[in-house]
């Protein structure tokens, strides 16, 4: 028995029923070639870059088992097709996963931080604001002996290009 798992991150602006519908149809696809052991929703969390203009994704842990591995590329395909899915990672695990993992559901680290780091969204950053104090202060910086290269321009004589030794 192969055994893996599928993180996969859902569009954050789906409601409840929504979401309920695209993971049916995602046990649906994966029914196909194997059987679904667990299915957890870790929640809406905000992503480490914009995909799809979204900063924040809801994520989604589905583990499965499977006799043959020949399905995991069209269920691939599947995930990397659906509109409603903004990215999806198979892995391959050792063993089959502990009743505790696929029962458990991860939740977010401090609802109220999240919930503030949404308010926050549209605020100006702190950080700016103390950064262009430092600009003032700042020192400046001569440079010697620079000039702009344009792509045509043939290398400064002053590099060896010359492999051969005389």
């Amino acid at each position: 028995m192969k055994y893996f798992e599928t993180l996969y991150i859902v569009n954050p602006n789906f409601e409840q029923r929504r979401l309920d519908t695209i993971l049916k149809d995602v046990e649906k696809n994966v029914g196909k070639f194997s059987r679904v052991i667990g299915h957890n929703i870790w929640g809406k969390k905000r992503l480490a870059y914009q995909i799809d203009n979204q900063k924040y994704g809801t994520f989604v842990l589905m583990n499965f088992e499977t006799e043959e591995g020949s399905g995991i590329a069209g269920f691939e395909s599947y995930m990397k097709l659906n509109i409603s899915v903004l990215r999806a990672q198979t892995i391959r695990l050792k063993s089959r996963p502990t009743e505790e993992v696929l029962e458990k559901s991860i939740p977010l680290d401090n609802k109220d931080k999240f919930q503030q780091s949404i308010e926050d969204e549209g605020k100006p950053d702190k950080t700016s604001e103390d950064s262009s104090e430092n600009d003032e202060s700042a020192e400046q910086v001569e440079v010697e002996n620079m000039k702009e290269i344009d792509e045509g321009e043939p290398i400064p004589e002053s590099i060896d290009t010359d492999t051969e030794q005389e």
